[in-house]
């Protein structure tokens, strides 16, 4: 049973780019119309500061949208590839000594904590009992909190 799972999550993301696309959107639209608009409600300080607080929110967006699109699992039998927006990991299957899997919160993922050596390395994933019988077949325990 070989077989190559391939796990992402490009549709969780969507919601971080709307976040990011209104918040470029308002630091660009908002300062202006202030601006032109402005009867001396709002000094140029305000201003700025509505400009800068709007550009921080679009860039949390990005980071999230990103972060969702880059993300990508894949396990088979022997390895484990992990491709995130900072990191790139590989795993072999052998080398994890104990697992943990929970819930992650509302949503359709499972959190797996995978110690090996000492280390522990979280993986997300909607195929919990694919990767659960990976483990299982050889022979790793899981550990529960």
């Amino acid at each position: 049973m070989n077989k190559l799972v391939i796990d992402g999550m490009k549709k969780e993301g969507k919601p971080f780019l709307y976040v990011m696309l209104m918040g470029y959107i308002l630091a660009i639209i908002m300062p202006v119309s202030i601006y032109l608009l402005n009867n001396g409600k709002f000094s140029e300080k305000d201003i700025l500061l509505f400009a800068i607080a709007w550009f921080l929110f679009g860039t949390f967006g990005l980071y999230g949208w990103l972060y969702a699109v880059k993300y990508t699992i894949k396990f088979n039998d022997e390895k484990v590839y992990l491709k995130t927006l900072f990191k790139k990991i590989e795993l072999n299957v052998c080398d994890i000594e104990k697992y943990t899997c929970k819930r992650y919160r509302k949503s359709v993922f499972y959190q797996f904590q995978l110690f090996i050596k000492g280390k522990k390395i979280l993986i997300y994933t909607r195929y919990k009992d694919e990767f659960r019988k990976i483990l299982e077949g050889k022979k790793i325990s899981e550990t529960i909190k």
